[in-house]
Order: structure tokens, then C-alpha cells, then sequence
């Protein structure tokens, strides 16, 4: 006869407190598994890079050692998983499933519709727990903002570590990724999560308003936190909450404000995304189906010039080269090479929210393409919002320390010569220099742009839908 057991399967929430499917399986009076599937679809998936892989092992290998302080194992399979829970179901009587809803990517909504097709063939429950104050089937706003304050400050949820029943099986592993750790990407796991949030609420964090702009400052003044709420290693909960135990610390607050805004801003985008999954392969905007991009192809010369930071625009290149290298630039430089991308190479939006995803060691599918669709300029509700990287350059890198530590072709030169490049190709630079000059004129091109994202937003097609988008995304006043 088959033992009886319960599994918790881990996806997006790499972690063992604030856990409450871990929490229900533990209250449960039978052994459960804790569970990691690596799925092939995923692994192959153009939105992700060995960096996300690396940082799931290097997630898992802290959860294990954790585990193992009270002769506990985590169990790791390979495979889809609907094979997997196949396979389980033929060693054991399975009486739930505890997960967190994921809000993830159209390959992994499709996964859990056959996995819950599967378990109800097999009369298997299957209880999903809400994750990080994102409330599944809402239809509007009304009352998410009270509903996001009462998870925020609901209690922590506690996990024994001495008592947890947990069984290990050895499902096979031979296709599972291995990778080396590289020391210019964050290091996945709870203890480093932990350590992060202890040195930013130490000493980061005071200058946190500061400097959020700052592409070079931003690297250390910023939380540095979105990674490990990406893959769960931390809950938005537990941030939220030592950001209200410093609230009233002397030289804090703005920077405590600051902070908190975001968190907020964080579930509101993973919330949209939540209630508009087709914005992954649609606009959110219908209107903007068909707008007119120049490049749709991964092999055009300006797509890798972009993604490989030799575009001719200094901080356009220290961006993309930064992020090629750590994984990592602020929200401004986000945004940046993002409209950049669109409005002035005009890199259909689709391209570079691939790209991006590939890039980002946070990569996180709610707030990803509600931010791309935004800052491409084709939601219709949002202002259009095109930059200047020279500008940003000046406000925000006058010295500029980011680009040159960036691109060493421009290390010897005087920051003033660097932030107004490019220059004309008559230039003496342009022949003596490896670094590249600009292939079009930045303003000739960025009106081209202008005149047509106005074209398309005065459009009765996308005033139309417009009002769908208010009424569905945004509270009433």
C-alpha cells in the first residue's frame, strides 16, 4: 500500500519562513515533500539566462543546508511537471499539493492549468496560497489598497524548523543545470538575502532617496532586495515590515517613504499583470497592435549594437554593459534604455522585453512587461515618455564615473568631451577611438517618433480602450 503524503512545491518563493504553504503542510498530521521542479520548458524559455539558473541552485543549496540542520532534505526533480506529480503518484498516496499562486509567464500559467487537470483527475487537492498581497481573479481596484495594507501588516507567518515531517525522494537528477558561482552577479539564497537586508537598513539605506537615480551611486544605496523578492527568497511582507520598524528613525524617513512607495508599486504592477496576463504578447492597449516598428528581428545590426552597448551613446552603452556583466541598473537607466530601444531605434517592444528578461537577474514577469509596455509608450494611459540620454547623463553621471567604469575606450577622456557624444564623424575621435559612433540623429529620429506615438494615442481606436484600462487597473478617486 502507497504511504500518504503531501508535497509543497516550490516556485517563485525560495524560502522557509513567511511560508504558508509550508506552514499548512506542517500542521498536517502526515510526512509531506518539499519540492523544486526544474522544468525543460522553462530552462529553454527566451526569457531566461544560466543567471536566473545559477541563482535558483545557488537559492536551493541554501534551502538544503538549512534543511539538513534537523536531518531534513529538500527533493529536486527535473522534468514537466505533470510528468513528475505522475511519477509521485505512483509511490505515494498524494493528499495535497500547498503552493504559492504564481504569477508568471504564459508558459507557466498553461503548466499549472494541466497540472490542476491532472490533480483533479486523480483526486488530488490542490491549495494555492495568495502570494506577496496579489489577489487572484480581481476584477478592479476598489478595494485593493486596503487589501494590500492588511496582508503587508498581517503577521509574519512562523516555521518551526524542529518540527517539519519532511520525507526526501531521489527523482533523478541528471539533466538538472550546474553552475559555478560568478562573483559579479548577487549570490542567490536566505542567508544572503538576510545579509543585504542587514547592511542596507545599517548603513545603505539613509541615503536611499538620494541617489535612487544615480547609475553608478544607486548600486550600493539602493535595497539591492529586487533579486531576492524575485525568486522569493525573502517575502515583500518581510521587507515591508522592517521598513515600519525603521519609520521613525532619526534621517530615515524619506528614505523609509521612498521605499515603502515602491513595495506598493511593486504588488500594484504584479497585480496588473495578474488580471492582464495577455500583455506578455499583447499591448494593454488594443490600439497599439499593429504600430509601425522598424526592427522585429533579434539579427538586425541596431538590435545587438543596443544589447551589446555600442549604440554610440555613452550611457546608453554603460547601461547595457553593465547589466550584460552584474545583472543589475536602477529603475531611471531602466526605463531609459527601454525608450531608448523603441523610440529611437524603434525596436519592436516585444524584442526588447525578451532581451531585458535574458538580462535581468530580477527578472520578474508582472512588473516587466507592465513597465515595458509603459515606457514603449503604447498603454495610451501613461504619459509618453522619451529620454535624452545626454540629459540623464548630466543629471545624473556629470563626472561620468558610471560610464567610464563602464567603457574603458572613454576612461582617458574628460567627462564633458564623454557625456556629449556622440559627436559629428568628422571628429578627430571618431577615426582614432574603438568606441563606436551613432548610426542616426538622435533628434531627427526622436521626432519621427513623437509625431507618431501622438498620431496613434489621439487614435479613436485607442481612446476606446482606454477607458477599459482605467476602469479595470486604476482605483477611483
Amino acid at each position: 500500500m502507497r504511504s500518504k503524503i503531501n508535497i509543497v512545491w516550490l516556485k517563485r518563493d525560495l524560502r522557509l519562513q513567511d511560508h504558508e504553504p509550508l506552514y499548512k503542510a506542517q500542521q498536517e498530521n502526515i510526512p509531506f515533500i518539499l519540492l523544486y521542479i526544474y522544468e525543460p520548458s522553462l530552462i529553454t524559455d527566451p526569457h531566461y539566462d544560466q543567471r536566473h539558473w545559477r541563482f535558483i541552485q545557488e537559492s536551493l543549496e541554501d534551502i538544503q543546508a538549512e534543511l539538513q540542520k534537523n536531518k531534513n532534505n529538500l527533493s529536486i526533480a527535473y522534468g514537466e511537471s505533470v510528468d513528475v506529480f505522475a511519477k509521485l503518484s505512483k509511490l505515494f498516496d498524494i493528499q495535497y499539493v500547498f503552493s504559492h499562486e504564481e504569477t508568471g509567464l504564459d508558459v507557466t500559467f498553461k503548466r499549472d492549468k494541466n497540472v490542476a487537470i491532472y490533480f483533479k483527475s486523480q483526486n488530488i487537492i490542490w491549495i494555492e496560497c495568495q502570494s506577496n498581497a496579489v489577489i487572484r481573479g480581481l476584477q478592479d481596484r476598489k478595494t485593493w489598497d486596503r487589501a494590500w495594507a492588511r496582508f503587508m501588516r498581517d503577521q509574519i507567518i512562523k516555521i518551526n524548523m524542529d518540527h517539519l515531517n519532511i520525507i526526501s525522494v531521489d527523482l533523478g537528477g541528471v539533466n538538472i543545470p550546474l553552475f559555478e558561482r560568478d562573483d559579479n552577479f548577487q549570490k542567490g539564497g536566505m542567508t544572503e538575502v538576510q545579509a543585504t537586508l542587514d547592511d542596507f537598513f545599517s548603513i545603505r539605506g539613509q541615503d536611499y532617496y538620494k541617489f535612487i537615480s544615480k547609475p553608478h551611486r544607486s548600486r550600493s544605496s539602493c535595497s539591492r532586495m529586487s533579486a531576492y523578492i524575485a525568486y522569493g527568497n525573502i517575502s515583500i511582507r518581510q521587507i515591508y515590515q522592517k521598513i515600519l520598524e525603521n519609520w521613525n528613525r532619526a534621517g530615515w524617513r524619506r528614505s523609509m517613504a521612498a521605499l515603502s512607495s515602491r513595495i506598493h508599486w511593486h504588488c500594484h504592477f504584479i497585480q496588473k499583470f495578474e488580471s492582464e496576463c495577455r500583455i506578455e504578447n499583447e499591448t494593454i492597449n488594443a490600439g497599439y497592435q499593429n504600430f509601425p516598428y522598424l526592427i522585429e528581428d533579434e539579427e538586425h545590426a541596431d538590435f545587438n549594437s543596443w544589447v551589446n552597448g555600442n549604440t554610440g551613446f555613452p550611457l546608453i552603452d554603460a547601461s547595457m554593459r553593465a547589466l550584460k556583466h552584474s545583472g543589475y541598473i536602477n529603475f531611471r537607466s531602466r526605463a531609459m534604455v527601454v525608450s531608448f530601444a523603441c523610440h529611437y531605434l524603434r525596436i519592436h517592444w516585444k524584442l526588447v522585453a525578451k532581451a531585458l528578461a535574458r538580462l535581468f537577474l530580477d527578472f520578474e514577469p508582472g512588473i516587466h512587461y507592465s513597465q515595458i509596455q509603459m515606457q514603449a509608450g503604447v498603454t495610451g494611459i501613461n504619459t509618453i515618455r522619451i529620454y535624452n540620454p545626454k540629459k540623464q547623463a548630466i543629471d545624473h553621471d556629470p563626472e561620468a564615473i558610471f560610464i567610464k567604469t563602464w567603457i574603458p575606450e572613454l576612461s582617458s577622456h574628460q567627462p564633458e568631451y564623454v557625456i556629449n557624444l556622440p559627436l559629428q564623424s568628422n571628429d578627430l575621435f571618431a577615426t582614432q577611438s574603438n568606441y563606436p559612433q551613432a548610426k542616426y540623429n538622435f533628434q531627427e529620429r526622436i521626432r519621427e517618433s513623437k509625431d507618431l506615438l501622438w498620431q496613434w494615442k489621439k487614435s479613436i481606436h485607442v481612446k476606446q480602450n482606454n477607458a477599459k484600462i482605467l476602469a479595470k487597473h486604476v482605483r477611483p478617486q
